[in-house]
């Protein structure tokens, strides 16, 4: 099984989020060496990280995959059905197989009614699957805190193509307040890609607080998890995405979050088996 790293990982040092700003940003010529330096198989991107959607880009950026032996998957945000079909196009400029979305609502907002966005959302994806088959791309899915696991499958299972799966993210099960491992169950069989990660919760006086951190430091049972995910899907590559908190100073956050991508590499070789 290949081990990659979501872009969003090193999101801080990318610095084109709103919560920090580096002085120096990271861009993705950087990140597939600082990739290939950790000695990992590819990469996923996250869109934030695009500077262009230009043709001389995308083949600049496939160009330095290839030339660094990477596996590459893209991403988008949304699945409004116009929108998705160009990035495909952008996926399939860059030679990825698989292109990574989320559909995007809020569940805790009272004024959203969830069947009607998944409802809306068969309908968008329904839209899209023909071009997804004709460019032989897998659209997977998200489970970003809107959905949960059962509500991700129904709507695979409804818009009932080979080309429409699942991004499994671990991790997000806890915004819908699932079990991690139950919702893993539920969507491993579906599963194009992952979001492998680890979260720590802890209670304060305002609720409970979920903060992203290395793997094996939080609260999720990643072997357990990893035996799910070898036993019931058909995944032959697992995605870090190991998300960090802006705190301290620009280098001590810079630092903190390089050193939990390591360690967290160093625990999905050595513990996970993940090689």
């Amino acid at each position: 099984m290949k081990l990659g790293l979501d872009s969003y990982s090193y999101h801080l040092a990318f610095g084109a989020h709103p919560d920090f700003e580096p002085r120096n940003p990271m861009d993705l010529f950087q990140f597939m060496d600082r990739v290939a330096e950790l000695g990992l198989d590819g990469f996923q991107i996250d869109p934030m990280h695009m500077e262009s959607r230009d043709s001389g880009y995308l083949s600049e950026l496939t160009a330095h995959a290839k030339e660094s032996s990477l596996f590459m998957e893209y991403g988008a945000m949304g699945i409004d059905a116009a929108y998705l079909k160009r990035e495909l196009d952008v996926c399939a400029a860059l030679g990825s197989r698989v292109l990574r979305t989320f559909i995007d609502f809020d569940r805790y907002d009272k004024s959203i009614e969830v069947a009607v966005e998944i409802d809306r959302a068969i309908g968008q994806l329904k839209r899209v699957k023909g071009h997804a088959e004709d460019l032989d791309i897998r659209i997977a899915i998200e489970n970003h805190g809107d959905v949960s696991a059962v509500e991700l499958v129904e709507i695979v299972r409804r818009v009932n193509s080979p080309n429409i799966g699942i991004c499994l993210d671990l991790g997000n099960a806890l915004l819908t307040f699932e079990d991690p491992l139950y919702a893993a169950g539920v969507m491993a069989p579906y599963a194009f890609s992952t979001h492998f990660k680890d979260y720590a919760i802890q209670m304060t006086n305002y609720g409970f607080k979920v903060s992203g951190v290395a793997l094996g430091d939080g609260n999720i049972d990643l072997e357990s998890a990893m035996k799910i995910i070898r036993e019931k899907s058909a995944l032959d590559r697992i995605i870090l995405e190991i998300p960090v908190e802006a705190e301290g100073s620009e280098m001590d956050a810079l630092v903190r979050e390089d050193h939990y991508i390591r360690k967290s590499i160093v625990y999905a070789r050595n513990v996970l088996g993940i090689r």
